[in-house]
């Protein structure tokens, strides 16, 4: 995808592009948040299967599907209260009838200072308050959160009538009313849902798979050119029509000229497009000066290995050069990217399942 967008330059050398375009709006799977001059955005996770199901949707035509925010190995839950509102839940369950565990806190709230905000002042009380636990042990990991919290019964009995994750504090909302980001061109746009910025992206980056398609099919009709003359020229090796032993290489370079063969069709293809994407006039006459002077080049052709002038070789040259282009000519953009993501998806899973077996191990 690199191929395809535009790159800056610093001090005459070529850096970073504008922007990258993954295959799926990481802004979605990341989440942002932050605040500006005049502006402020905050826009949650969402599962990265529910947004590539979504992208998949869009190709075939079809609506996308409402997301919740998601959030990684978070074992809460998520419930949406209105548009772009949603309620975060802790964990919390009871053991026994003076004993209740805390497994899991709420999105971004840390161990130390729940603990520190939470469950000490109910152990020790506070001014207006009576103290509402008798003791709490931890027991987490790196990877789980874990208290244990002693009551007496009656507090309990209490506790659970008004609501656990309301006593304890296990529930937090999340407003996303302010999903402000930067679009294509630079400038500041504020999106309405997750499916705006989706839906967005979407409309962009099937755009410059279009590209893609289109450099693709330049680079493969460059190697065809380049196959098909190797092809070629092991065919009138074979048949004697071209000696090249114990011959000046000079007189070989006019030989090949003389007989219509192309200087390195994929070397010429590449710098086309790279004088084609400069932005000086100098740069290019530059460029242009040295190619004349370096001449033609048919190192492709007269640094082939001995072994490949062989009809088997040359079988395999021609398939190949009628294989690579026709597939491409076939697929359409959206085939491409419906590729990129069954790739992306089968090598998430392998992450996974690599994850899985570290744990149980």
């Amino acid at each position: 995808m690199i191929v395809a967008l535009t790159f800056l330059y610093d001090d005459n050398q070529r850096v970073e592009p504008e922007w990258y375009m993954p295959i799926i709006p990481l802004v979605l799977i990341n989440g942002a948040e932050g605040i500006g001059t005049g502006w402020s955005s905050r826009i949650p996770n969402f599962d990265i299967r529910e947004v590539v199901n979504n992208i998949r949707l869009l190709m075939d035509g079809e609506e996308p599907l409402p997301m919740l925010p998601s959030y990684k190995n978070f074992k809460g839950t998520i419930d949406e209260l209105g548009p772009n509102q949603y309620l975060m839940n802790g964990e919390v369950s009871i053991l026994d009838s003076t004993t209740i565990e805390i497994s899991e806190l709420p999105i971004r709230t840390w161990t130390q200072t729940y603990k520190e905000q939470v469950l000490e002042p109910m152990l020790n009380g506070t001014e207006k308050t009576p103290p509402l636990i008798t003791d709490y042990r931890e027991y987490h990991t790196d990877t789980t959160v874990k208290f244990i919290v002693k009551m007496s019964e009656q507090k309990l009995a209490e506790a659970e009538a008004a609501g656990l994750h309301k006593v304890f504090k296990l529930q937090t909302n999340l407003t996303c009313n302010s999903m402000v980001l930067f679009d294509s061109v630079g400038f500041l746009k504020k999106y309405e849902t997750p499916l705006d910025i989706l839906r967005e992206f979407f409309d962009l980056r099937l755009q410059y798979y279009s590209l893609r398609k289109e450099w693709l099919t330049g680079m493969l009709g460059a190697e065809s050119a380049k196959l098909n003359n190797q092809a070629r020229f092991i065919l009138e090796k074979i048949e004697g029509i071209i000696v090249i032993e114990n011959k000046p290489k000079k007189e070989l370079i006019q030989v090949l000229i003389q007989r219509g063969y192309e200087s390195d069709p994929v070397k010429a293809w590449k710098e086309s497009q790279q004088k084609g994407a400069e932005e000086e006039e100098s740069d290019n006459e530059q460029d242009n000066d040295s190619a004349a002077v370096s001449g033609p080049d048919f190192n492709y052709l007269l640094n082939m290995p001995l072994w490949y002038l062989t009809k088997e070789k040359k079988d395999e040259l021609c398939k190949q050069r009628d294989n690579k282009l026709e597939n491409l000519k076939r697929k359409s953009p959206s085939d491409l990217w419906k590729e990129d993501l069954a790739a992306f998806i089968e090598e998430l899973e392998v992450c996974r399942s690599s994850v899985q077996t570290a744990i149980r191990s």
